[in-house]
Parts: structure tokens; sequence; C-alpha cells
């Protein structure tokens, strides 16, 4: 064979080698729609789903995380119940749409539900009036004079004072600011209920064991009477509830409640 006619069959046999990778190569790239589609379908239906429930719930309790703090911030020395009271319910799929939620506690074993007292803080308006605050605005009671007047004007709102004779609550012990007993509030409403009024202190005599310990409403017009002249522990004079103490057997009064206008968020 002649060195020409090797070349070319060298040359041939070359391009068919090319076309056969060419080949090969449009093989390999080949793929199944259909399987690809439904890789895309579980993508869609199952992972991308999972994804969204997970983001929405870590989210739920960031924001849970982040009003705790706020609250732990804005008031002073909360209860646990309170800061505790921000709940969240997890992410439900509902048809095409996820559904969540962040609230507050409306429930409360005893005492006020936190959505109650918290509402002011959140939407704005006036401070929330806890039973026992309503309880003495109902409470119609009978001044030095005898004026009948409630034991907590519209308006106003009772806060403990810093006497001695003020119990605090056993949970706040620590608080910076007054804080009171469940057991003395609740005394306080049953003494307030009782009828006893400033009036019944007038008498001369010696004021019996069994009145010490009593509380009675004192509005403006009755501190200015007279007969509470060298009789008062609790100054500046101030309306509110007072307790009734004995000192040389004649009553003493300590505010352990002051009242003041209600405060608007």
């Amino acid at each position: 064979m002649e060195e020409r006619e090797r070349l070319l069959l060298l040359a041939v046999a070359a391009q068919g080698s090319f076309f056969y990778a060419v080949l090969m190569a449009q093989e390999f790239i080949q793929f199944n729609a259909e399987k690809l589609v439904g890789k895309v379908n579980d993508l869609t239906r199952v992972q991308l789903p999972r994804a969204a429930t997970l983001a929405v719930n870590t989210a739920l309790f960031e924001t849970r995380g982040r009003l705790q703090e706020e609250a732990r911030q804005v008031f002073q020395a909360p209860v646990p119940f309170t800061v505790n009271s921000f709940l969240y319910e997890k992410a439900e799929r509902k048809g095409e749409d996820l559904e969540a939620r962040v609230f507050i506690r409306d429930n409360a074993p005893k005492g006020n539900a936190p959505s109650r007292y918290l509402n002011p803080q959140v939407r704005g308006g006036p401070a929330y009036m806890s039973r026992f605050q309503r309880a003495l605005e109902n409470t119609v009671v009978q001044q030095i004079d005898g004026r009948s007047v409630q034991a907590k004007p519209r308006g106003t709102m009772m806060r403990p004072s810093r006497s001695p004779k003020v119990r605090p609550h056993p949970r706040k012990a620590g608080a910076s600011y007054p804080t009171m007993s469940p057991g003395q509030f609740n005394a306080i409403l049953s003494g307030v209920k009782g009828g006893k009024s400033s009036a019944d202190y007038m008498e001369a005599g010696a004021v019996p064991f069994s009145t010490a310990g009593r509380y009675v409403y004192l509005d403006e017009e009755s501190l200015a009477h007279p007969f509470f002249e060298r009789r008062f522990n609790s100054y500046p004079r101030k309306p509110g509830i007072y307790e009734i103490g004995r000192q040389n057997k004649q009553p003493r009064f300590y505010r352990v409640l002051t009242e003041q206008r209600i405060p608007s968020y």
C-alpha cells in the first residue's frame, strides 16, 4: 500500500472516532423528563412547605423571646407569670396557607388575665382596673361628716404606699416599688365593705383591740377635719385607704393605699 493511501485511511478512521465520541456524548446527556418533573413536584409539595413551616416556627419563638425581654425592660420587676404570658401557636397548614399566631394569655387560675391588664400597654389607653379596684369603686362608705362616697372615686385608682403597715407581695419582695400581698388586699376589701367608717371613731374613750387593723377610706374633706389632728402616721395627708392602729388607747391612721388618677399609656 502506498504511503498516500495509508494516510487517507488513517484520516477516515480518525473522523469515525470523532463522530463516535460525539454520539456517545449525546447519549450521555440525555435525561428522563418524567423523573425530573417528579423530583421538582416532590420539592414543591414536601420540601418547600416543610422549610416554610420551620421558618415560621423559628420566627414565632424569636418573637416570643423579644416580647419577654421587652416586658423585663419596660415593667418594674415583673412577676414570672406576666413575663411568661406571651405565647404562640405553631404554624398549621390550612389549604394553601400557613397560619400561626403570637398572643397574650387570656386566662388566669387566680386574679386578672394578662391579656386584660397588658392591653393598655399594647394598644394604649387608661390602665386596666383590677377586680379589687372595681370592687372598691362599687362600694359606698360613710365619711366623718356623714357623707356617703365611693371607696374609690371614678377616674382614680389605689396604689400601695410605703407605710410599714403594708405587707409586701411575697413574690415581689425585692421590687423597687411598693407592693401588697393578696391577703391584705382581701382584708382591705372586707374591712371597707364591713360598714365601719371614720365617724365611728369620734366618740371619746378607749379604742377596743378588735378595732385595730380595720380599714377606712378617707377623702380630702375628711382629712381636713379637726378630729384627725395628731392622729396621723402618714404624711403628707392624701386621700386613700387607711389602716387603724392604736396608740395610748387612741386611734392612729396609717395610709396603706394612696388614691391617684388613672394613668394612660
